[in-house]
């Protein structure tokens, strides 16, 4: 069962990154880590989580915040 919820976990983040950085990209013409560190990738996806939005619209508006 744990194993279950940390692979369910570890996709998550996976899917998590390569949309922000698509949204970066996309913006900017820079992937994520040209913009924020890793740590702050790591808060942004903690936010993401307490949160009751879809991913790809909590992305928008993060990235749009830093653009």
């Amino acid at each position: 069962m744990t194993t279950q919820n940390t692979n369910t976990a570890d996709s998550s983040w996976t899917v998590f990154i390569e949309i922000l950085s698509d949204e970066f990209t996309a913006k900017t013409g820079f992937g994520v880590y040209a913009h924020i560190t890793p740590m702050d990738v790591n808060q942004a996806y903690q936010q993401y989580r307490l949160r009751n939005a879809p991913m790809r619209l909590f992305v928008r508006e993060y990235v749009r915040h830093y653009v």
